[in-house]
């Protein structure tokens, strides 16, 4: 019989009140709405997963660092966009998320190491209807691995694309490739004003690869990025004070033979004029391919004290 969280050794923590909110000892976080990273508020809109962790090396406590978003293609072409688009449920902004807690009679924790989280989320506007497996392994504490699935009404999909949304709060505008690291500038020239830049695209032959999978890392510039935040206004959120943290994508073999990242970049922060110190970052950061059920993407994060 699968073990309850509470049941668990203390490599799992989960918010009171069974709160859409868990932690790896010494990791990641991952929330869903109505439950921020830290603090009593929501965290952001719907149709996000939020992901933290102590953006400094001492931090007591996990902060929110990058939202991954779901935007299923379907065969005719069209794209859902789960935090833009309003809900078939209310009506507001943003695809509902939720866990499912009992998924075919077992419970999310498989072991004192492993915990699976399935995370079903309400039709798109396409007609698309995925639902994802979240993995959180104490083994590997600094990634979050997803299983992509569609449900039984699903409209057929092309791609089921989770995309890492907000690299401009950390500016990240490095990308590291199989043969050479690109910055943002090089490989998105043009002046986006304040929209989001075409999309760069780099097919799998351009990606770092090994006995593990496929791998792409995007980075900021920056050695202290609470340098270049200070010329933000004070107080405003997007004065990024963490480290300089490596975030990738990897997908583990067997890789998708279309697998390809895709990034684009922006030079002001979301829905706002204000420009980022320094000039464009990429904001969007995805690996995708032609979805199949079970297709696997890896988010992780590599810290200073990373292995």
């Amino acid at each position: 019989m699968a073990l309850t969280l509470t049941a668990a050794s203390a490599q799992f923590t989960q918010a009171p009140s069974n709160a859409p909110h868990w932690s790896v000892r010494n990791g990641l976080t991952l929330a869903l709405y109505p439950r921020a990273i830290s603090g009593d508020d929501v965290g952001g809109p719907r149709g996000l997963i939020r992901i933290g962790l102590p953006l400094r090396a001492g931090d007591a406590l996990p902060r929110l660092l990058n939202f991954i978003a779901v935007e299923p293609v379907t065969k005719d072409g069209r794209r859902g966009y789960s935090e833009l688009e309003k809900s078939p449920g209310d009506g507001a902004p943003g695809i509902q998320f939720w866990i499912d807690h009992v998924v075919q009679g077992k419970a999310t924790l498989t072991g004192p190491d492993i915990l699976r989280l399935t995370i079903r989320m309400e039709k798109f506007a396409n007609g698309a209807h995925p639902y994802l497996v979240a993995v959180l392994d104490a083994g590997k504490p600094h990634e979050v691995r997803f299983e992509v699935y569609a449900e039984p009404d699903s409209a057929p999909m092309q791609q089921c694309i989770l995309t890492a949304t907000m690299g401009n709060y950390q500016r990240l505008r490095r990308l590291h490739l199989k043969q050479r690291i690109v910055t943002t500038d090089e490989v998105l020239p043009e002046d986006p004003g304040e929209n989001f830049t075409r999309h760069a695209v780099f097919p799998l032959n351009e990606l770092e690869r090994d006995k593990e999978g496929v791998f792409v890392a995007a980075e900021g510039t920056e050695d202290d990025p609470r340098e270049l935040s200070k010329a933000l206004p004070p107080g405003l959120f997007w004065a990024y004070g963490g480290e300089n943290f490596t975030q990738y994508w990897r997908q583990p073999e067997p890789v998708d033979s279309d697998l390809q990242a895709v990034v684009n970049a922006r030079k002001t922060y979301w829905m706002s004029q204000i420009p980022l110190p320094g000039g464009k970052a990429f904001e969007n950061f995805e690996l995708n391919a032609a979805y199949h059920p079970g297709q696997v993407f890896i988010f992780g994060i590599k810290t200073k004290h990373s292995k």
